[in-house]
């Protein structure tokens, strides 16, 4: 079986002085390590971020160890094998996958994982394509999707997995995944338990922050202490001074290489100060000096116990050992919460307060365009429509689920997100 890891690069880029990291594929060939050229090249054009290169070059390696063991690759170069691929390699790929899951009774991957990660090695080599790297895919034709709906295709992935007959197939494991994969929005108790579960207030801070701004991890890890440029007038808010109730932070790059503008309360940034910057950014920042031998740039707000800037990993890691202290309180706490729960917090919570009970009506009544662009500007999402019509639904079953309770749910302008979670609950 081919052997590939995967490493972080890091280096400035000499072109716009740029520091630039993402990941890399090295396959072991033999007693040689190939460096596998064009994927890395793809992975170098996706760099805005560690997560999504993260993702690729995981999608990317698994379809590289696929091909190496598929009768037609194996007297071929590893460097050839992307000349050679044709729609049908990328289709028995995904159906080779449902079979491994069929075999193994798993409920993961999903079928819309298999299929997305068909589209992205789809997306990796039509790339490759625009820039004059051939292949053998057609790109005008569909033929690289396998139907998971049809029959046929269901009986012989469960044949090839040599399942008894009793055994569960592809639409049953889906099934069973998206029961137990049922999402609601985390309850205000749930809420205020995972932010006291945080042993470092850093991340309870960042957590805050992202409830009343739904920014993503890697935006919050950006921002600054003392902004410059477009961002010149942010700074701890005891020195800020402000001309209405929010003020704004420009995102210069984040997911998919977007600039966009974002609204940040008043009173989220007193929050802000009062929880994480008064007591701990100074001696962090000193911490910071000490470790790296170098002031702690103005850039750089949020940093750990150890003086270590914030990444979106350790926001991860550390929302997993909150959760795990909270439900040990309070087995209750559902072991699905997690921090990007913020993001999606903000928009529900935005539409249920601009709407009220109308949300409950005809769709026509909140289809606001003013309501569209603000939830497109604060969350960062091309497509409109798409994004607002998720967030409308998902308002209307929290609303629905607590009728009666709109007022509670519909927070005041004068309140920042920590007191807003001190309210009555919502259940």
């Amino acid at each position: 079986m081919l052997s590939i890891s995967r490493r972080i690069l890091r280096y400035i880029c000499v072109l716009t002085g740029k520091a630039m990291s993402h990941y890399i594929l090295i396959a072991q060939s033999g007693s040689s390590m190939v460096m596998l050229s064009h994927a890395n090249i793809y992975l170098r054009y996706l760099s805005s971020s560690l997560d999504t290169s993260n993702r690729y070059s995981n999608v990317i390696s698994m379809f590289y160890r696929y091909l190496a063991g598929v009768d037609k690759f194996q007297s071929v170069p590893l460097g050839s094998y992307l000349s050679l691929v044709d729609n049908q390699d990328i289709k028995n790929w995904q159906i080779s996958r449902q079979t491994i899951r069929v075999a193994n009774q798993s409920a993961k991957p999903s079928t819309e994982t298999i299929i997305e990660d068909g589209k992205l090695i789809y997306g990796f080599l039509q790339w490759l394509d625009s820039q004059g790297y051939e292949s053998c895919v057609k790109f005008e034709y569909k033929t690289w999707m396998p139907n998971f709906k049809d029959e046929s295709l269901l009986a012989h992935i469960k044949k090839q997995a040599l399942q008894i007959l009793d055994g569960k197939g592809v639409q049953v494991l889906d099934r069973e995944l998206r029961q137990n994969k049922s999402y609601s929005l985390p309850t205000d108790y749930e809420l205020q338990s995972l932010i006291a579960s945080y042993h470092d207030p850093v991340y309870a801070a960042m957590f805050k922050l992202s409830l009343g701004t739904a920014m993503r991890p890697i935006d919050l890890c950006r921002f600054p202490y003392l902004g410059n440029g477009a961002n010149s007038h942010l700074m701890p808010c005891e020195n800020m001074e402000f001309k209405g109730e929010t003020t704004s932070y420009f995102i210069f790059t984040s997911k998919g290489n977007k600039s966009r503008t974002v609204k940040v309360h008043r009173l989220d940034l007193k929050a802000l100060y009062d929880h994480y910057i008064k007591d701990h950014y100074a001696r962090r920042a000193d911490l910071y000096a000490k470790r790296y031998g170098r002031p702690c740039p103005p850039s750089i707000l949020f940093l750990s116990s150890r003086g270590i800037p914030v990444t979106p990993k350790m926001i991860s890691r550390r929302t997993v050992d909150a959760r795990k202290i909270a439900r040990l309180k309070d087995p209750s706490i559902r072991p699905e919460i997690r921090f990007y729960d913020s993001r999606h917090w903000w928009p529900t919570m935005f539409l249920i307060k601009r709407f009220k009970s109308a949300l409950l009506g005809e769709l026509s009544e909140v289809r606001d365009l003013a309501a569209m662009q603000v939830l497109k500007d604060q969350m960062g999402h091309v497509h409109l429509t798409t994004t607002y019509d998720h967030y409308i639904d998902v308002a209307r079953i929290v609303l629905g689920a607590h009728q009666g309770l709109v007022n509670e749910l519909a927070t005041n302008p004068s309140q920042s997100v920590s007191q807003f979670l001190k309210s009555p609950s919502l259940v």
